[in-house]
C-alpha cells in the first residue's frame, strides 16, 4: 500500500519550475556564495559531473577551472587569474557599455552634469575634463575585455571610434550653441587604447596591415571635430605591434609622407605620429637617413641635434659638427635671446636657460652639447673657445658657489675681454635673481631699486679698488639715508628685508631674537635664493661688526610706519593687522602702546579687529 501511494505521487509530480532566478533575486551575493559552498561539500563527484554535463561547454569549462585549478599555478596567481565564463564577460561588457552610453547621454543634456557654472555671475561652460575622467574610468574596466569582446562577437561591434564620433555629434547638438566645446575633448590613455585595439583587431580581420591600420586611425582623427587621442597611448600601442607590422607602417608612411593626411604630422616633432615615425626609422632605415631626418627637425626640437653631432664627431668631421652645434644652440635659445647667435665668450648658457639646478634632463643635455662643442673646437685648435666652454660647463655645476666661480674666472686662461664679459654677466644675473619683487598694492608697482647692497658686496669682492672698508661705508651711508616711510622706501623695502634676514641667519642661525618680527615682517620663506650660502658667507666676512644693530635700530624707530592700517583691510579680515601689531609690540613696545591707544579711539567699532588682536594675546 505505501509503495502504491509513493508510485502515484511520483506519477503526479509536475516538472519543477526554475529555482535559479528566484534564488538570485531573493538572496545576497554572500548568501548565494555560502549556499554554493555548502552544496559542493555534500554532492558527490558523480553528481557534480552529472550537473556539469547539462551546462553549456564554456560554463562547464569555467567551473571546472575554478574547482580544480592547474596544480602548477601558485594560489596567489590563481586568485588574480580567476576564470570567468564568456556569458559573464558578455554581461560585464554590456553593463559597461550601458554606463558609457549613460555618460554620453548626460553630456548631451543642456542642463546636465557636465554643464558647470561655478559662480552665479559667471557664464556656464562645458566641463570636458570631468567627462573624459568619467569615460576613462569605464574604459579602464573595458580595456582587458576588448580582445575577448571582439573575437566573441559581444554587442557594440561598431567599436569605440564610431561611438565617440556619434558622441561628439550628440554633445554638440545637445548643449547650447553659446556654450560650445571650446577646449576640445582630449582622451586619456585607457580610452585611446581601447579604440586602437578595437581598430587593430578589425584591421586584422579584414586582412589589413600595420600601415593601413595607422591610416585608419589618422582618418578617424580627421573626422573628429573636438576629440583628440592620447599621443603617448598611440605611440605605446603602435610600438608594441609586431616588428613586421611596424616595418610595413614605416614604409607606408615614407611613401605617403607628402600626402595631406600625413605631411603635417610627420613634419611636426610634437606629433605622436612623427615620434613613432622617427622610432621606426631608427629601427628600419639606414643610420644616414635617420640622422638626416633628425637634422631637418633641429629647429623644432633642439635635442635632435645631439645624435647628429655625436655621429659627426665619431667621423672626425669637426667643422661640420660645429655647424650643427650652432644650429642646435640657435634652436635651444630661440626664445631666450635676440636673433644674434650665442657665443660662449659673451654670456653663461646655464643662466640664459633659467639657472635651474643640474639634474634636470634639459640641463643635462645642454651640458652635453657644450662638451661636444668643446671637443670639436679643441680638435680645430681654438684654445680660447675651449677654455671659455670650460667656464660654461663649470657654471652648470657651480654657478651659485661664489668662491668656485670667482676662482674659475680668475684662473681660466681666456682673454681679458672674455673674462670680463662672463664675469659681468654672472654678477648681473646673480643680482637680478636675488632682487626682491614687492608691491605697494595690487594695482601700483613699486619703483624698482637700481643699485643696492648686493651690488656693493659683489663689487667689494671682485674689484681690487674696493674692499671691506668701502662696503662698510656704502652700507652706513645707505642706512642713514633710508626713508622711514613705507611709501617713500619703494623697492628698497625688499632689499632691506633680505639684508635683515641674512644678518639674522648669520648671527642666530634662523633663531632670531625677535621671532614675530622675523616671521611677519622679514618673511624668510619669501627670501630664499640658490646662492644663500655663498651670499651669507661673504656678507659675514665683509659686513661691519655693528651692521645688525644699525639695521635693527632702523626697524625699531620706523616699524610703526609699516603697520597696515585697519581702514585699508578688506572683508573685515584684520588678521594681518594684528600680526604686524604683535611684531611691533615685540620690537618697539612704546610705539605699540601709542598705536594701540590711537586704534582704540579711531577703530573702536571694528569688532573683528579687536577679536583678531585678542586671538594673538594683544590689547
Amino acid at each position: 500500500m505505501p509503495k502504491k501511494i509513493q508510485s502515484n505521487s511520483q506519477a503526479n509530480v509536475k516538472p519543477q519550475a526554475s529555482l535559479g532566478s528566484p534564488i538570485f533575486a531573493a538572496l545576497t551575493q554572500t548568501e548565494i556564495s555560502q549556499l554554493l559552498d555548502e552544496l559542493f561539500v555534500v554532492i558527490s563527484d558523480e553528481q557534480r559531473s552529472l550537473v556539469f554535463s547539462k551546462l553549456k561547454p564554456d560554463t562547464k569549462a569555467t567551473l571546472t577551472q575554478i574547482i580544480t585549478p592547474p596544480q602548477t599555478i601558485e594560489p596567489e596567481q590563481t586568485a588574480k587569474a580567476q576564470p570567468t565564463s564568456l556569458a559573464k564577460l558578455a554581461q560585464t561588457w554590456s553593463e559597461l557599455w550601458r554606463e558609457w552610453n549613460q555618460i554620453i547621454w548626460e553630456a548631451s543634456q543642456d542642463e546636465g552634469k557636465y554643464i558647470v557654472q561655478e559662480h552665479h555671475w559667471e557664464e556656464p561652460y562645458f566641463d570636458n575634463n570631468t567627462l573624459v575622467e568619467d569615460l576613462e574610468a569605464v574604459a579602464k574596466q573595458m580595456k582587458p575585455l576588448v580582445k575577448t569582446a571582439f573575437e566573441s562577437g559581444f554587442s557594440y561591434d561598431d567599436g569605440f571610434a564610431v561611438s565617440l564620433l556619434s558622441a561628439e555629434s550628440d554633445i554638440s547638438d545637445g548643449i547650447p550653441d553659446w556654450i560650445g566645446i571650446y577646449d576640445g575633448i582630449h582622451l586619456e590613455a585607457a580610452i585611446t587604447h581601447c579604440l586602437l585595439e578595437w581598430e587593430w583587431l578589425l584591421a586584422q580581420e579584414q586582412g589589413q596591415d600595420g600601415f593601413k591600420f595607422a591610416q585608419n586611425i589618422r582618418e578617424w582623427e580627421e573626422k573628429f571635430a573636438h576629440i583628440s587621442l592620447d599621443g603617448d597611448a598611440v605611440i605605446d600601442f603602435c610600438s608594441d605591434l609586431p616588428d613586421v607590422q611596424k616595418q610595413l607602417t614605416f614604409v607606408g608612411m615614407t611613401t605617403e609622407r607628402d600626402n595631406s593626411l600625413w605631411k603635417r604630422h610627420l613634419e611636426n616633432t610634437h606629433s605622436h605620429w612623427h615620434m613613432f615615425y622617427m622610432e621606426t626609422m631608427r629601427l628600419f632605415a639606414t643610420p644616414e637617413i635617420y640622422l638626416n631626418n633628425l637634422r631637418s627637425t633641429i629647429n623644432q626640437e633642439w635635442e635632435n641635434g645631439l645624435p647628429v653631432i655625436e655621429d659627426l664627431l665619431a667621423k672626425q668631421e669637426y667643422r661640420e659638427s660645429v655647424v650643427v652645434i650652432q644650429e642646435t644652440l640657435d634652436s635651444l635659445l630661440q626664445h631666450k635671446q635676440d636673433k644674434q647667435s650665442w657665443t660662449p665668450e659673451t654670456s653663461l648658457l646655464f643662466l640664459l636657460l633659467g639657472g635651474y639646478s643640474h639634474g634636470n634632463a634639459n640641463q643635462e643635455n645642454a651640458k652635453k652639447l657644450l662638451r661636444y662643442y668643446q671637443q670639436a673646437v679643441g680638435e680645430l685648435g681654438e684654445t680660447e673657445r675651449v677654455n671659455a666652454l670650460e667656464i660654461q660647463c663649470i657654471a652648470f655645476e657651480c654657478c651659485y658657489d661664489w668662491s668656485k666661480m670667482l676662482e674659475v674666472f680668475t684662473e681660466t686662461q681666456v682673454t681679458e675681454n672674455t673674462r670680463q664679459a662672463l664675469l659681468n654677466f654672472w654678477r648681473d644675473s646673480i643680482i637680478k635673481r636675488c632682487t626682491p619683487h614687492s608691491y605697494l598694492n595690487f594695482y601700483t608697482r613699486e619703483q624698482p631699486v637700481s643699485v643696492w647692497w648686493l651690488h656693493w658686496l659683489l663689487d667689494s669682492i671682485i674689484s681690487e679698488k674696493t674692499g671691506k672698508a668701502w662696503f662698510g661705508q656704502q652700507m652706513t651711508e645707505w642706512l642713514a639715508n633710508l626713508p622711514g616711510d613705507r611709501g617713500e622706501l619703494g623697492g628698497e623695502y625688499g632689499v632691506l628685508r633680505s639684508l635683515t634676514k641674512d644678518l639674522s641667519d648669520i648671527l642666530y642661525q634662523r633663531k632670531c631674537p625677535y621671532p614675530k618680527f622675523y616671521e611677519v615682517v622679514v618673511v624668510p620663506s619669501q627670501q630664499s635664493t640658490p646662492d644663500d650660502t655663498s651670499r651669507k658667507k661673504y656678507l659675514q666676512e665683509y659686513a661691519p661688526s655693528d651692521l645688525w644693530e644699525r639695521v635693527m635700530d632702523y626697524w625699531k624707530v620706523n616699524l610703526h610706519n609699516f603697520v597696515p592700517r585697519p581702514e585699508m583691510s578688506q572683508n573685515s579680515d584684520y588678521s594681518t593687522n594684528a600680526a604686524w601689531m604683535s611684531a611691533l609690540k615685540e620690537l618697539s613696545p612704546q610705539n605699540y602702546q601709542m598705536f594701540l591707544s590711537k586704534w582704540k579711539i579711531q577703530h573702536q567699532r571694528r569688532r573683528n579687529l579687536w577679536k583678531a588682536m585678542g586671538n594673538l594675546g594683544l590689547m
